[in-house]
């Protein structure tokens, strides 16, 4: 503990939550990659393994950013987004995972990152969209 000018000891300010990113997917091994790969560059991660559960997260959490598949079992990477823009607005950018981004012209996402990508680009995409939050929200290094 530190001591104020009047001497009296006060608490450790306590670290600003980082910048969360919810992941939806419904492949396992790609979720898990994920969200390991962007937890060691310090962001919060949460993920969801079906569209559907996305949606309950959206509901109940804050996130500043969502990337999800697009081609997931009953619900698409597209009704995610519809359900994002209408519980969220259009503040929190959403990213898709696409292996055929070519059929993606006219969408409404903020990017759309094509399958297979390399973790590379991924982390360039998130910090681009999460960078103008950097004077409220800590971010990772680049």
């Amino acid at each position: 503990m530190t001591k104020n000018l009047f001497g009296i000891e006060k608490m450790p300010d306590k670290p600003p939550t980082p910048a969360s990113i919810l992941v939806i997917d419904d492949e396992t091994a790609i979720l898990k990659m994920l969200a390991m790969a962007l937890s060691r560059k310090g962001y919060q991660v949460d993920t969801a393994d079906s569209g559907e559960k996305g949606v309950k997260k959206l509901q109940a959490n804050e996130y500043h950013l969502v990337i999800t598949d697009m081609v997931m079992g009953r619900m698409s990477g597209e009704e995610v987004l519809e359900n994002v823009r209408s519980l969220k607005g259009e503040d929190i950018p959403v990213i898709a995972m696409s292996g055929t981004p070519w059929l993606m012209e006219g969408h409404l996402f903020d990017a759309v990152i094509p399958k297979p990508y390399s973790l590379k680009l991924l982390f360039e995409m998130v910090q681009d969209f999460l960078s103008p939050l950097s004077k409220n929200v800590p971010l990772p290094d680049a």
